[in-house]
């Protein structure tokens, strides 16, 4: 018999919460690629040296409204661009470039270096965008759990991303160092947990963030929430509710054209079309 879960486990732990998270993910997979198969775009650009430093841009008809930069989740050391396609075509049917975005995975790599992989991946998007004719600063983030994560980095550290919206995100990674399961694969310091947390540091401008969080979801991923919204309040502009979903199931609210995340992000990019690039 397994030992009962830590109280880590149980507040981080999100598919010890979703035992049927796999299908979840299998049908993730399965929509991606019918969205790659049917969708205009430029797949497996190289934005960096490493192979893994990949993304896939999807573009609508017409010139770009600007560009969305999406980071899959997974805690750093799982799933995979391929896995996220879905999210694409709400945001290119009203008029915007969708960059999904590849990084090497832990434990091959530290999370620092995946920082660093997705930063690169911003600061490319940002120098690059005449190539899909999108206008100069309107590069936008978003990121589900551990990519959410990594959009909040953006904030933190890259000033060319306007506005980011964190879907079911970690801020303060110091709780990890109490999640066996985290531990296994991204062996955290408290140094480095420290280092690497968003909550713990200064937004690099003013873009806004907006937080959105299931209901269902473990008692971890709330708290991570209520921390940035405080620590962050000068540029939180707001948080989407998505009552009946848990960690994985959040994301219908993304990948669909009336989901209320969906929703959300592009009354926020759109509020920029009126304002002067920087």
């Amino acid at each position: 018999m397994s030992p009962p879960p830590t109280d880590g486990e149980r507040r981080y732990n999100a598919r010890l919460a979703v035992p049927h998270y796999q299908r979840i993910f299998d049908g993730w997979a399965r929509v991606s690629a019918a969205v790659r198969a049917r969708a205009p775009g430029r797949l497996d650009l190289a934005y960096g040296p490493d192979p893994a430093e990949r993304l896939d841009l999807f573009l609508p008809e017409g010139r770009p409204r600007g560009t969305l930069m999406y980071i899959h989740g997974g805690y750093w050391r799982s799933l995979d661009k391929s896995d996220a396609s879905l999210v694409a075509p709400p945001f290119t049917a009203a008029g915007y470039a969708v960059a999904v975005v590849n990084y090497a995975l832990c434990p091959a790599v530290s999370v620092e270096a995946i920082v660093a992989q997705v930063r690169s991946a911003a600061t490319w998007l940002a120098t690059h965008h005449v190539q899909w004719d999108a206008p100069a600063g309107r590069l936008f983030a978003c990121g589900h759990s551990a990519g959410g994560h990594l959009a909040a980095m953006l904030l933190a550290t890259e000033p060319a991303v306007r506005a980011a919206v964190c879907i079911s995100a970690l801020y303060d990674l110091r709780p990890l160092l109490h999640v066996p399961s985290v531990m296994e694969a991204t062996p955290f310091t408290p140094r480095s947990a420290t280092a690497l947390s968003p909550a713990l540091l200064r937004p690099a401008s003013a873009a806004p963030l907006l937080t959105a969080l299931g209901s269902e979801e473990n008692a971890g991923f709330h708290e991570q929430c209520g921390i940035i919204q405080r620590q962050w309040h000068d540029v939180h502009a707001g948080h989407i509710d998505c009552p009946g979903h848990d960690h994985f199931s959040i994301l219908d609210a993304l990948a669909q054209a009336d989901g209320v995340i969906a929703t959300a992000a592009l009354g926020l990019m759109r509020s920029f079309d009126d304002t002067p690039s920087p």
